[in-house]
């Protein structure tokens, strides 16, 4: 049976929230209005006018961060399933090649918690904005819980939660915490997630070789594809490998808005040691469109925690 995370909808908070202020609003100022003038009406209903919407986003900055901390532990607190029977598979040259390059007889990564700065771009003729963002991610089951925020202009910003769980994608997109943009999900959804999920193992990458979800297939000398079964199915990506062992990008074939399968990749740059592993702490994603490549994402790794049990999961404070 299918374990999933239920997430509470955005927005009949913020419609009682500006319905009550409203309510206290022009109780203030009619008070203000009767018993001191209409200069002091003004100057009141121009103070609800500006705290009231200070007041509702706060108060929906907190219930959207409290939401995202709940479906992480939710997301820690799905079963586990059995040990992997064998760890000693055949695997392609280059796919060998790369695991005694990244992980060598490292014990396997349960957890991983990511946090990133870098840049967005919302649609072709968007600018890279800034974006802050935090991840956590689980091998078994293999899934992520992800939150971003791209700052569109002084007091204006765009908050975003990314999920898979259970082979379950699931995308809510606030303006300002407040304002729906879009609560997504479906199979279109659960195959870009799963590939989003695979594409960024390389970040603990015993996952990748983990019997159990993940499979290669051989392809050439600098070429392997990988399968992950993530609870609901499966989606494949092929790995390009470098001259020094390592992964270059990935490809698949994605969903994109409107329902088209389009060839989408991630490139990967920059590997370090962390915690006796090549990680990459660079990573940039891309759409291949009629006009060529459009570059969306790029991200720059600023902390990895594997394996650390901190209770909060809340995420870290991020410039609005």
């Amino acid at each position: 049976m299918q374990q999933t995370i239920e997430a509470p909808r955005a927005g009949p908070r913020f419609h009682t929230f500006v319905f009550v202020g409203t309510l206290l609003g022009v109780g203030l100022a009619m008070l203000a209005a009767r018993w001191l003038g209409w200069e002091a009406f003004a100057v009141v209903l121009c103070f609800v006018a500006v705290v009231v919407p200070v007041v509702v986003v706060r108060l929906n900055r907190r219930r959207f961060e409290d939401q995202v901390a709940d479906e992480m532990r939710a997301l820690l607190a799905l079963p586990h399933t059995a040990p992997a029977s064998s760890t000693d598979v055949a695997l392609p040259a280059p796919v060998a090649r790369y695991r005694e390059l990244a992980v060598r007889g490292r014990v396997p990564v349960r957890t991983l918690r990511l946090s990133h700065g870098g840049t967005f771009r919302m649609s072709v003729r968007d600018k890279a904005r800034p974006i802050r963002g935090a991840q956590l991610f689980t091998v078994d089951p293999p899934g992520f819980v992800w939150t971003g925020r791209v700052r569109l202009g002084p007091g204006l910003w765009v908050d975003v939660r990314d999920m898979s769980v259970s082979g379950q994608g699931s995308m809510l997109v606030l303006l300002d915490d407040t304002i729906p943009i879009a609560d997504a999900r479906g199979p279109e959804l659960d195959q870009g997630s799963a590939l989003r999920l695979l594409a960024e193992m390389p970040w603990y990458p015993t996952a990748l070789f983990d019997t159990r979800t993940v499979r290669w297939t051989a392809i050439d000398a600098t070429h392997a594809r990988a399968t992950l079964d993530h609870g609901n199915g499966e989606v494949s990506g092929v790995f390009e490998f470098g001259a020094d062992g390592l992964p270059l990008r990935m490809t698949a074939q994605r969903y994109s808005d409107g329902g088209i399968l389009r060839p989408w990749s991630g490139v990967y740059r920059d590997w370090r040691t962390v915690s006796g592993m090549r990680v990459p702490f660079e990573a940039e994603v891309s759409w291949q469109l009629e006009t060529g490549p459009f570059v969306y994402a790029h991200w720059r790794v600023e902390s990895m925690e594997h394996d650390e049990t901190r209770e909060d999961t809340r995420a870290p404070p991020r410039e609005a």
